[in-house]
C-alpha cells in the first residue's frame, strides 16, 4: 500500500510541478487576474490548494491544524518555492510511515472524524485534481491553454 499512495502522490507533485511551469511561461499578469470562476484569480485557486494541502498535511502528524484561508502569493514563483518545500516535507514524511495508521482529527466545523493517512493523501490528491481543473477553466476564460496533468500521462513518464 505505501508503495501505491507514494506513487499517487509523486503523480500529485508531478501534476502540481506542470501546472506551475506553465503559468511561468506565461505573462505574469494572469496569476493575479480577476475572474468570476468560482476563484477571483489563478492566484486564489493556488492560494487555496495551498491551505488545504498544509492542513490536510498537520492533520495525517496529527498535529492541529493552520486555518483554512488561501496563501497570499506575491507571483507563481513564490507559490512554486511555497509548494516545493510543502511536498517535500509530505514525501518525507509519507517515506517514513504507515499510510494504513489511522488518525482522528476534526474538520473546519469541529466535527471529528478518523480515517487512515492513505485515504487522506487520496483526499489531497482528489482535492489537487479538482482544482488543477480550476486553473484550466481560469486560463481558457482568459485565452490561454492549460497543460496536460493526466495520471495516465504522468505513468507514462515513469
Amino acid at each position: 500500500m505505501n508503495e501505491w499512495i507514494t506513487q499517487l502522490y509523486q503523480y500529485n507533485v508531478w501534476a502540481n510541478d506542470r501546472v506551475l511551469q506553465h503559468l511561468q511561461s506565461l505573462p505574469a499578469n494572469l496569476f493575479h487576474q480577476e475572474v468570476d470562476l468560482g476563484f477571483r484569480s489563478i492566484a486564489e485557486a493556488v492560494g487555496h490548494l495551498a491551505a488545504a494541502d498544509e492542513v490536510w498535511f498537520a492533520r495525517i502528524q496529527e498535529q492541529a491544524p493552520p486555518p483554512l484561508s488561501a496563501r497570499v502569493f506575491s507571483d507563481v514563483e513564490e507559490a512554486r518555492r511555497h509548494r516545493d518545500e510543502l511536498q517535500s516535507r509530505m514525501r518525507l514524511f509519507l517515506s517514513n510511515t504507515d499510510v494504513q495508521k489511522r488518525v482522528t482529527y476534526s474538520n473546519t466545523a469541529g466535527q471529528s472524524f478518523t480515517n487512515s493517512i492513505a485515504e487522506i493523501i487520496q483526499q489531497v490528491v482528489n482535492h489537487g485534481t479538482y482544482h488543477r481543473g480550476n486553473v484550466t477553466t481560469i486560463l481558457r476564460s482568459l485565452g490561454y491553454n492549460g497543460t496536460m496533468t493526466d495520471f495516465i500521462a504522468f505513468i507514462r513518464t515513469l
